[in-house]
């Protein structure tokens, strides 16, 4: 609930920046100055349809998004965004060519496809990755039945925080823009030196990432419960004590891990800025859009596969397969 209270809220803000935004903006600005400002009557009036018209919208692609969490499959808001991302790559890809005909050599083509391929499956490699710990049940008796004594692994991601920690990073870099609009006092000079691609831009949006994957996982995986919910199932990591000495070596292994996810989720991000440099082309879709498309992709396809087993379809599982044909148990 605080969620949804916190969205509009924000909503509310960014959309009174944009209007502000809007009222500055003059046909000069985009090009052509024959109608003059973009916004023909600016005040007041136009800042509320504004608002209202943004946040109402925001509100209701919220509202789907939860109904096609609790009666779909995947997260909603994520399909959506999914969605929207496919939508616009044909037609940029499109004009992008129409923009650079005659001007494309088969090496840059062939370049620029190997790093997109590339990024994309070092996004796939990650985000599937895990770090198995061993956990053992222990034994006990019930009547003349034992039970537990059985062998299981404690599966740890290394991106736990996956795309959230380069949405809040772009966000807070993004944030001097929008006091810019309102027109607040240095804030145009402190846009100006955070411009996109620009080396600055390149090393806060980095540590920005590293920071919030740390922040993010901290506050989503919990050690402390985890051992102690091992403790309660009468289970233990080989050669660890239950308890106190779980839940350090869980955190020990999760910041381990979490490093190399921070850095690979940094590295993903900033491949596409450094590719802009280097072929010298505005690339529409950043490494986030990426690790979305990716990441709800995998977690469709992993959801669709677990909703095909739960009810057995015939003709995609048979009776004593337990996984989609085609794949390898």
């Amino acid at each position: 609930q605080y969620t949804r209270y916190g969205t509009v809220v924000l909503s509310i803000f960014q959309s009174f920046g944009i209007s502000m935004y809007l009222e500055g903006l003059n046909n000069n600005d985009l090009g052509g100055g024959r109608f003059g400002d973009v916004v023909a009557d600016p005040g007041w009036a136009f800042r509320f349809m504004t608002i209202v018209t943004l946040t109402t919208g925001t509100a209701f692609i919220m509202w789907l998004g939860e109904q096609i969490t609790e009666r779909g499959v995947s997260n909603g808001i994520s399909l959506i965004i999914f969605a929207g991302i496919l939508s616009d790559m044909p037609s940029v890809a499109f004009g992008y060519m129409q923009q650079n005909e005659g001007n494309l050599q088969p090496l840059t083509i062939a370049s620029m496809l190997f790093v997109i391929i590339g990024t994309v499956a070092v996004v796939v490699f990650f985000e599937r990755a895990q770090r198995r710990i061993p956990i053992v049940y222990s034994r006990r008796q019930g009547g003349r039945r034992v039970y537990g004594g059985q062998t299981a692994h404690l599966p740890l991601k290394v991106n736990s925080a996956s795309m959230i920690p380069p949405i809040f990073a772009s966000s807070l870099l993004m944030f001097p823009a929008t006091l810019a609009n309102l027109n607040i006092p240095g804030m145009n000079d402190l846009q100006a030196v955070l411009n996109k691609g620009g080396w600055v831009f390149n090393t806060f949006y980095a540590l920005l990432i590293i920071f919030f994957c740390f922040f993010y996982t901290a506050v989503t995986v919990r050690p402390v419960d985890i051992a102690e919910n091992l403790k309660k199932q009468q289970a233990n990591v080989p050669g660890i004590r239950p308890g106190k000495q779980t839940a350090e070596y869980i955190d020990r292994v999760l910041t381990r891990i979490t490093l190399g996810g921070s850095l690979y989720v940094a590295a993903v991000c900033l491949v596409p800025n450094i590719a802009s440099d280097w072929y010298k082309v505005a690339f529409q879709f950043g490494g986030t859009s990426i690790m979305i498309v990716v990441g709800v992709a995998l977690d469709l396809s992993s959801s669709i596969e677990s909703h095909l087993i739960t009810h057995n379809y015939e003709g995609l599982t048979g009776p004593k397969v337990s996984r989609i044909r085609g794949r390898q148990v």
